[in-house]
């Protein structure tokens, strides 16, 4: 059977591997813009991290970078130990092993949701339509929407559309998975439905960074949690103490709009 969870870290938590090493990226907009402002953030092989900031504070512009979605113009980012340049070869080799789900759900609305899945490893891991199904399905089960398979889009609720977006980002086995902003454009009793298969994926090993607000995730799930504000990096701390005992007065301030 095609292995679908990330290789075991030690003792069942992260390594002290990096897997995503970002130093003084530097990101302008239209030349006068400045969105990223010399942010530094390792990412460590099976860690969780939460990216939290008010909106502008160029959070998702960050983790965008990590995939080329987005361009830098200074500093470094380094993907499972490939450097991302503008070389198309590391930019589709990082692509390979990176996986990102939207605030927007982006399926073919003219694809099942089984063919929404297998896309991607049918064309660009060059895999079997067999192989591609199997793992699809096995993806879909654990998602929670194996019967929604032969369903177009259309005919699925934002919740169950979310998930089979995270179920295409997992059907390319990637290392990392990144989230921006996954359940803000969901109706709040959608919400659960897709974070708990946040919870069960972060506690499956995966290495995770996720652009949420969502507090009790965050608290529960997070190795760290990190905020940003005006395009800097402004405190970074493990959840109980980021929440209970921010260092920073910008964190606090924007703790006490949000809690």
């Amino acid at each position: 059977m095609t292995q679908l969870q990330p290789e075991a870290t030690l003792n069942g938590g992260t390594s002290t591997e990096p897997m995503i090493v970002a130093q003084q990226v530097e990101k302008w907009y239209d030349n006068n813009f400045h969105v990223l402002r010399g942010v530094d953030l390792t990412v460590r092989k099976g860690e969780v991290v939460v990216v939290m900031g008010p909106s502008g504070s160029g959070k998702s512009t960050f983790i965008r970078t990590f995939n080329a979605l987005e361009t830098y113009q200074k500093g470094s980012i380094t993907i499972d130990g490939i450097h991302l340049s503008h070389d198309l070869k590391n930019i589709e080799a990082i692509r390979r092993e990176v996986g990102m789900v939207f605030q927007q759900f982006n399926l073919f609305p003219h694809l099942t949701v089984l063919q929404n899945v297998t896309l991607a490893p049918i064309w660009v891991r060059r895999w079997t339509r067999a192989r591609a199904e199997e793992v699809a399905m096995q993806l879909l089960e654990r998602v929670g929407i194996l019967n929604q398979a032969q369903k177009f889009p259309g005919q699925l609720s934002g919740g169950q559309q979310q998930r089979v977006a995270i179920a295409r980002a997992l059907a390319m086995q990637p290392k990392i998975m990144l989230f921006d902003e996954p359940t803000s454009a969901l109706d709040p009793e959608m919400v659960r439905e897709v974070l708990d298969v946040m919870r069960t994926l972060a506690r499956s090993g995966m290495t995770m960074v996720c652009v949420t607000h969502e507090v009790g995730f965050a608290r529960e799930v997070a190795d760290r949690v990190v905020l940003m504000d005006s395009g800097l990096l402004v405190e970074e701390a493990e959840p109980n103490e980021f929440f209970n005992n921010p260092k920073e007065d910008r964190t606090k301030k924007f703790l006490s709009q949000i809690l």
